[in-house]
């Protein structure tokens, strides 16, 4: 099971976008100006945005890598 690429991946994934949903939430409560704010939660989505592009090319390596 630990060599599932897949599994793997798709654990990282949702351990990351709950770390980022729990950063989120603390900005949105935080005292800081609406801007400050809404850069932070770009920066977060920007944050998951580029995790599936690392997990996409990972994938499709590994598939090419097995299958070529």
């Amino acid at each position: 099971m630990l060599s599932d690429n897949v599994l793997i991946s798709s654990f990282i994934f949702f351990i990351t976008c709950g770390v980022v949903w729990l950063i989120i939430s603390r900005i949105e409560r935080s005292k800081l100006s609406p801007r400050i704010k809404r850069v932070l939660s770009y920066g977060c989505f920007a944050v998951i945005f580029a995790l599936i592009v690392i997990i996409f090319n990972h994938h499709s390596e590994n598939y090419l890598a097995l299958n070529t």
